[in-house]
């Protein structure tokens, strides 16, 4: 394709003006065909749902032992920062750093109070 003289540039797209019509012509037709094929609507209906599993999963760890929840919550905000992932990444971490933090100051006061083990103070 001759681009220095521009004489010969309009010469050349004259004469290969039905080729590049025809492959943009496919290249629309294929784009249809492939969002036709995966339409939006499902993976975003999807996509909306997947943080559920882990806030369950998270809370549960964080029930079960509060110091790991505490961990996987702080990874988890840590990872949404540093790869500047959505905003459901960012709710899954705070709210298990927040149910591990309830779960271990709950614990301690309970383990902490020595009136309530039956001893003399």
């Amino acid at each position: 394709m001759p681009y220095k003289d521009p004489e010969r540039k309009k010469e050349w797209e004259r004469l290969h003006r039905t080729e590049r019509l025809t492959r943009r012509r496919e290249q629309r037709q294929a784009q249809t065909v492939e969002q036709t094929i995966r339409p939006m609507a499902i993976q975003k209906a999807s996509a909306g749902v997947g943080f559920v599993v882990p806030l369950i999963a998270g809370g549960a760890l964080a029930a079960w032992n509060p110091k790991l929840g505490m961990g996987a919550g702080s990874m988890t905000l840590v990872v949404a920062a540093v790869w500047k992932k959505n905003w459901a990444w960012w709710l899954v971490g705070c709210v298990t750093l927040f149910i591990a933090l309830l779960f271990y100051f709950t614990n301690k006061e309970k383990t902490d109070n020595p009136a309530g083990s039956g001893a003399q103070a």
